[in-house]
């Protein structure tokens, strides 16, 4: 592997450990759960509570029988009361089969639908964070952490539902029963328990760091997945050459998430060790204290084989609470918290007002840093744009020019500076309000497997109208039954029976889906890098027809497309350098005129 890659590899989070606070989570996650089937809900704890009363009344219906049997052989007691014993024994045993297979069958149900729940939780926060956020790898990072999370604290928060309502329940009709019986086996039970108990402590320490670790490593390993195996990437990998090595980067991360799990396995491993231990010794002790007890007389012969026969199963479900207590609850408390964390992350302030980009659009010493980025994309921009003026941006690669894009059209929030509408502070607007009027087409434009139809009123499907003109403006010959056998009814994907398109006939249904859209202010941003220049130009002029009266920005590295517009920008190094029309640049012999004749060339 490149020192590169092991770097990237070995990244790991910088953030303080946290103190994990588990009744705290449970009053975060409980609401957000019972929202989803309060009155099923209730019903759910109740049926749990009653399956594990069924359990533990067991032992004393159990008790009744090996008592009556007994009087029956040996002291020659009444028949009926053995048979009276056998049927209420063997009615326990079938409300206690019903009850767990109901009981099993609504915990999965509700387990489904509390998970769809926290994910459109997790959906709803991601969409309101600000764009800009996602530039940066270590709340992408969060958000991983989130969606491992979520499933984790809805089985955290039925583990705990489980414990209280069907185990404490069990465990409480149990120890009265033994008290009962003789209160020094009661006692021995929680001595037993107690230890398993207080580990959970040094678990949850574990585990959380395991996660905190992993995190990053694991969306790095999804990355090298998918570029193993997405369809985006095939021809790069079989073409180039490159599986092998992101086959090797995709083993490293592997092997280095299952190296980190098998030092937190052996350290849990070495503690339960030793718990085991206790719970051999504590086994052996309550064996001890029921023979001694049966032989002074203390318990009956019924008492003793009921307790007996039913050690297995205390032991069993102690052994089930600790295991699902360490899987569902102290194993995955980071991932819980980081769920919730994800979920309090601060949201931005703005306002309710509504910009009116007919108006004008007005940048005043604009600077935007990307997320962990050492220098500025924009540095000190100003700029504007009147109200129905086509503005061509052009510049270098890495100029800004896709940065600044996405502060017009308010995805991106100035670092410093002020970016206004029509007077308006970009700040004090409301995403929904900007992008209601916004449209654009972009150079990593989407390829949806819909219809031709589809494709195009995607963009604005409240419009209503029929989107033959904009694919006839935009160049996309719907009409062609070779290429499109079922007209606007065409699948636009091989992989569902359909058809593929060219990448120049997507980029034209990307145009057409962008114009589509109402709005008064658009944006092109290279979307035509599969056209040739020729038809380039055709796609512009018409765009230039169809957007007028709009304000509009094209985005281009074809000087040869800017000269339609009223006005171009010339950005180098996050800065507007140079603005005027075509000509004026051209005569003011600065970068624009520069980058014109090192175009130029290449169509002489």
């Amino acid at each position: 592997m490149s020192s590169a890659a092991k770097k990237e590899v070995r990244a790991k989070s910088t953030k303080p450990a946290q103190k994990f606070h588990f009744f705290r989570m449970i009053r975060r996650v409980a609401p957000m759960i019972y929202r989803v089937f309060p009155v099923s809900f209730i019903f759910f704890c109740l049926l749990g509570a009653l399956h594990g009363v069924s359990w533990a009344f067991s032992v004393w219906t159990n008790q009744r029988l090996y008592d009556a049997l007994s009087n029956a052989v040996f002291s020659h007691g009444p028949v009926p009361a053995v048979y009276w014993a056998a049927a209420v024994t063997c009615l326990v045993v079938v409300a206690q089969q019903t009850l767990n297979g109901v009981h099993n069958f609504l915990w999965e149900v509700f387990a489904d639908k509390a998970q769809g729940k926290l994910a459109l939780g997790i959906h709803d926060k991601a969409a309101k964070l600000p764009a800009q956020l996602f530039e940066d790898k270590n709340k992408l990072d969060d958000i991983n952490k989130a969606n491992e999370g979520k499933d984790c604290a809805v089985w955290m928060f039925f583990s705990f539902i489980g414990i209280f309502f069907f185990y404490l329940p069990y465990f409480g009709f149990l120890f009265f029963y033994l008290y009962r019986v003789k209160p020094l086996l009661a006692v021995s039970l929680v001595i037993v328990f107690a230890p398993s108990l207080l580990s959970q402590i040094v678990r949850a320490k574990i585990y959380a760091a395991l996660e905190n670790e992993s995190a990053p490593i694991r969306r790095q390993n999804e990355h090298y997945e998918k570029c193993l195996c997405s369809r985006e990437t095939l021809k790069e990998t079989r073409l180039l050459g490159g599986f092998k090595f992101f086959r090797k980067l995709f083993m490293d991360t592997i092997e280095l998430l299952s190296q980190k799990e098998w030092n937190a396995e052996k350290k849990n491993g070495l503690i339960n060790l030793g718990l085991n231990s206790f719970k051999l010794l504590g086994w052996l002790g309550v064996l001890y204290l029921l023979f001694t007890s049966l032989m002074a007389g203390d318990v009956t012969i019924g008492a003793f084989a009921s307790v007996l026969s039913s050690l297995g199963l205390m032991f069993g479900i102690m052994e089930e609470v600790m295991r699902n207590s360490e899987f569902n609850i102290t194993k995955n408390l980071g991932k819980v918290q980081n769920f919730l964390n994800f979920l309090d992350l601060p949201l931005p302030e703005g306002g309710d007002a509504r910009p009116d980009f007919g108006k004008g659009i007005v940048l005043r010493d604009v600077t935007f840093t990307y997320p962990l980025a050492e220098k500025p994309s924009l540095n000190g921009v100003s700029l504007e744009i009147k109200p129905g003026e086509t503005l061509a941006l052009v510049g270098e690669n890495g100029s800004g020019k896709t940065t600044l894009v996405k502060i017009l059209t308010g995805l991106y929030k100035p670092e410093t500076g002020e970016a206004t509408i029509a007077g308006l502070d970009v700040k004090d607007a409301s995403e929904k309000a900007l992008f209601s009027q916004t449209s654009g087409v972009f150079q990593n434009y989407m390829t949806y497997a819909l219809t031709l139809s589809e494709n195009a009123r995607i963009s604005d499907f409240s419009s209503g109208e029929a989107p033959e003109t904009v694919l006839e403006s935009a160049g996309v010959d719907f009409t062609n039954a070779e290429t499109y056998p079922n007209g606007l009814e065409s699948i636009l994907s091989r992989e569902f029976d359909g058809v593929d398109l060219s990448g120049g006939q997507w980029q034209r249904l990307a145009i057409a889906r962008g114009l589509y859209r109402r709005h008064d202010f658009i944006v092109l941003d290279e979307p035509t890098a599969a056209i040739d220049p020729i038809e380039e130009t055709k796609v512009y002029y018409m765009f230039a027809e169809l957007a007028r009266g709009a304000t509009s920005v094209i985005v281009t590295h074809r000087l040869g497309s800017a000269r339609i517009a009223d006005r171009i920008a010339v950005m180098d190094k996050g800065r507007i350098v140079e603005s005027g029309t075509h000509e004026t640049l051209l005569k003011r012999g600065g970068k624009y005129a520069r980058m014109w004749a090192a175009q130029a060339r290449y169509y002489r």
